[in-house]
């Protein structure tokens, strides 16, 4: 029988994940309250909810985003926003205890209008599906098995305008039934894209997958992930949105989470870095991810494939590097007289992005 968390204190996998879904709530209210106008609302959707707090009283995400709401109460009062919380979970007993607290908050009317509803995942988000054409939205997917977020629905969310998401998925049970018929019902993973990986990758190729499902889209959408291992098991965040900067906002939580690489709350690539014990040579002591994002980086610059500050802005970004990186690149590459900016200095960033400048190779292209 699975475990039920909520009557146990949180472990520590769980408390990044939350720190997390807190963390990007942070970061996204803003920009969207900076562009509010009265008529448009402002959602965020925690459809697998919980009874808002584990058996210690850690509060959970619902609570979590109350809070948040709660820290621009200000600017929300500002721009006379409209904002709604909407809050699904599918266990009655939960449900009820939710709504008992979130009525106990007393949150004020001008803040956001709140409602729980107990629903099935389907149910829950067929019913929301149509309030989400209206404005900007946040979704909170944290479904504790894998059979909720289908391909057919992931693509749904994918066409939902002004949507940001974070999921968290219980990805090496994915690799433990990748092939199982029932398994295959809701995502038609081919055989070995998972198990084929190292167990460390497991939350990496799963994101794989997705991309490669917005990817069919034929729209550009931006994906980043963050691998969370709870015990003997890899569980994962995916995050989505069809604007560059929501990627830049996660990953810059990321890295906060894990200096190293950005991508996980253990050592995923087995680098042994130790600061208090340096090695001999300094690229020892750098994260192999890093030494090859920066070798890539150089051979798409000096080949032509990237060939604007835009394009290496976005490059960085879905390599899952912050855009200082990306620059530190370009930087040194026109500093030895390789490359050359039309128009400028080079602006790895949203102001790159929004207007570009030129990349010239002016050498042979030899690193």
């Amino acid at each position: 029988m699975a475990r039920n968390f909520h009557k146990s204190p949180f472990d520590e996998g769980t408390r990044v994940k939350l720190a997390m879904f807190g963390d990007y709530t942070r970061a996204w209210l803003p920009v969207f309250l900076s562009q509010a106008r009265p008529s448009e609302p402002i959602t965020v959707a925690d459809l697998f909810a919980g009874p808002g707090e584990d058996s210690d009283g850690v509060p959970g995400s619902p609570l979590i985003v109350l809070e948040e709401l709660r820290q621009s109460g200000d600017l929300i009062g500002q721009k006379r926003a409209r904002v709604r919380l909407f809050l699904k979970e599918a266990s009655k007993s939960k449900a009820a205890s939710l709504n008992a607290m979130m009525e106990s908050q007393s949150i004020p009317t001008g803040l956001c209008s709140w409602k729980v509803q107990n629903d099935e995942f389907e149910d829950a988000f067929a019913s929301i599906r149509p309030e989400l054409n209206a404005g900007p939205n946040l979704l909170i997917l944290d479904q504790q098995g894998m059979k909720e977020i289908t391909d057919d629905v992931f693509k749904k969310i994918l066409d939902l305008p002004r949507t940001d998401f974070l999921f968290f998925i219980a990805s090496s049970s994915i690799r433990r039934f990748e092939s199982h018929p029932y398994f295959q019902k809701h995502l038609k993973i081919p055989k070995g894209a998972i198990t084929g990986a190292t167990f460390n990758d497991t939350h990496r190729a799963v994101t794989q997958y997705y991309r490669e499902l917005a990817t069919s889209s034929g729209e550009q959408y931006f994906l980043g992930s963050f691998s969370i291992k709870k015990g003997s098991n890899i569980y994962g965040l995916i995050f989505g949105s069809h604007h560059p900067l929501g990627l830049e906002k996660f990953l810059r939580i990321c890295w906060r989470a894990d200096p190293d690489r950005g991508e996980a709350n253990y050592d995923i690539d087995d680098d042994h870095l130790d600061s208090r014990a340096p090695r001999l040579f300094r690229e020892m002591d750098q994260p192999r991810k890093l030494t090859l994002f920066h070798q890539n980086l150089r051979s798409k610059i000096l080949s032509g494939d990237l060939n604007t500050d835009r394009s290496v802005y976005l490059d960085t970004l879905e390599e899952g590097f912050l855009p200082a990186d990306g620059k530190a690149v370009l930087k040194e590459l026109i500093k030895s007289g390789q490359v050359r900016v039309v128009g400028g200095q080079p602006r790895v960033s949203m102001q790159g992005y929004g207007a570009p400048r030129n990349l010239e190779v002016v050498t042979d292209g030899a690193i």
